[in-house]
């Protein structure tokens, strides 16, 4: 009997591909952090000139695993520190398995009641775990750099519908300018956003901050009184590098008095808000119009996954809104592709509906103190050895380190010198993945601690890599 629809192929692919998932997942915690094997030859093995016949599922998954060898950072190892970028639940993971076998597409609700059901469901519980106003909207997005253009859009459809502009209509030709106030270092993906909004990523007012990177409310203040016309504020929960939150407390009382739209980019910051011990740092954000963060930061969700979130849904609405005559659905449906960029769209909130639900309140809470709490202990262990010095105050899971030659501590191009060798040293030994970067134009180690998996003894392993590392630099 043939196997018409493929039945039997599947399910070779799929065991096949299950294997190769367990055997990775078993080995991820112990395996290197040092990736040796480059893009070209990753290229050379997948193969470069397109096929002219097909080949069996199964075969085709060896060979994507055969290619990935040696190929892949083991982000969700426990000892992966140089980005921002979360481990994942073993529930997200598997439901992740399922959405791909189901091909849950929630674009209208008359086909995908699942899907749209979960959609709805996963952003009333981040609501409720960020403890954020219950009347707002939310849209399940890639991440926060859709998430910030989603609260960008909907601002600029509120300020113009003030000034009688319905700039869905009528576009930005002739519309009243929106001065956009925004931190000196606010992440790039603001600016992407801005641009995406055709607001201009370099017509704004860039706040001065102070010296752990938060905007300073007197210059906000004093950018609010210059500003004529509609007014956007782009604040920060989470500084890239050193994790400081802006003066939300301050800075949304003078929004609202000026009729300015306040905007949070909280990519992994806004999380603080579910630990009473953390969510000082960031008293005030509840008060925003809009917010944006990531499932796949601190949450630790599969990645491609985040939520913009608007306090008035009317404004949401407006800015994201989409309709057909042949998109029917039942009244009252909810279409979670009315509060999205897309149209056609993954399933995203089954993994992040899974990870939540295995993890509970309890569980997210833990989950985000004790990778905090991994930050701080790298920068005891660090900073004990002479010439190592933490730069932050290490407010929530950034830190960064700036590493000096003994004798020429004053010396900043040795400094910057030997920071970037420290870093590339650590991580080539594959002890733990470490990046430099720069900050206030001098070299500093970044150590990101979001990863589930990590462990006290993860830490104290990086650490005694990044201090060997150090060791050798200086010997060098």
């Amino acid at each position: 009997m043939s196997d018409r629809h493929g039945s039997k192929a599947a399910e070779a692919a799929l065991a096949r591909a299950y294997e190769a998932a367990r055997a990775y997942l078993r080995g991820v915690h112990e395996a290197s952090n040092r990736v040796a094997v480059t893009q070209p030859e990753v290229r050379a093995r997948l193969g470069t000139a397109l096929p002219e016949k097909g080949e069996s599922a199964e075969a085709v998954i060896g060979a994507l695993v055969r290619a990935a060898e040696g190929a892949l950072a083991p982000t969700a190892g426990g000892r992966f520190f140089a980005y921002v970028i979360g481990g994942t639940h073993p529930a997200g993971v598997a439901a992740e398995f399922l959405n791909a076998a189901w091909d849950d597409k929630p674009g209208t609700p008359l086909v995908t009641p699942f899907g749209c059901a979960v959609d709805g469901l996963v952003g009333e519980w981040v609501l409720e775990l960020l403890d954020l106003p219950r009347e707002a909207s939310v849209g399940i997005v890639t991440g926060a750099s859709m998430g910030n253009f989603l609260g960008i859009a909907a601002a600029r459809h509120a300020l113009l519908q003030r000034e009688g502009w319905d700039v869905e209509a009528q576009g930005l030709f002739g519309a009243p300018p929106i001065t956009v106030i925004i931190s000196e270092e606010a992440h790039p993906t603001v600016h992407k956003a801005l641009r995406f909004a055709g607001l201009g990523a370099k017509r704004v007012v860039a706040i001065e901050t102070d010296a752990q990177g938060r905007m300073r409310t007197d210059r906000v203040a004093a950018a609010l009184g210059a500003a004529t016309g509609p007014v956007l504020v782009c604040t920060q929960a989470g500084n890239i590098m050193t994790g400081a939150m802006d003066p939300f407390a301050e800075v949304a009382p003078l929004c609202r008095e000026r009729g300015a739209w306040l905007h949070v980019d909280g990519a992994f910051g806004l999380w603080a808000r579910v630990s009473p011990g953390l969510n000082g740092a960031i008293r005030g954000v509840e008060l925003a119009d809009s917010w944006a963060t990531d499932a796949h930061k601190m949450l630790n969700t599969p990645y491609d996954a985040g939520f913009g979130i608007v306090r008035d849904p009317a404004a949401h609405l407006g800015a994201m809104d989409i309709s057909a005559s042949y998109l029917a659905q039942a009244a009252g449906a909810r279409d979670p592709s009315r509060y999205v960029p897309e149209l056609s769209r993954r399933a995203r909130a089954t993994p992040i509906y899974a990870t939540i639900r295995a993890l509970g309140r309890e569980g997210v809470r833990e989950m985000i103190e004790t990778c905090c709490a991994h930050a701080r202990r790298m920068r005891d262990l660090l900073t004990a050895r002479t010439g190592v010095a933490c730069l932050n105050e290490v407010v929530f899971n950034q830190a960064i380190f700036r590493f000096s030659v003994p004798g020429r501590a004053s010396d900043e191009a040795a400094g910057d010198a030997i920071t970037a060798q420290v870093a590339t040293r650590a991580r080539e030994s594959g002890e733990c993945w470490v990046q430099s970067s720069v900050w206030r134009e001098r070299t500093v180690m970044r150590f990101s601690v979001v990863d589930r998996a990590t462990t006290v003894a993860d830490i104290e392993r990086a650490a005694a890599a990044v201090l060997e590392a150090y060791e050798q630099a200086l010997a060098a």
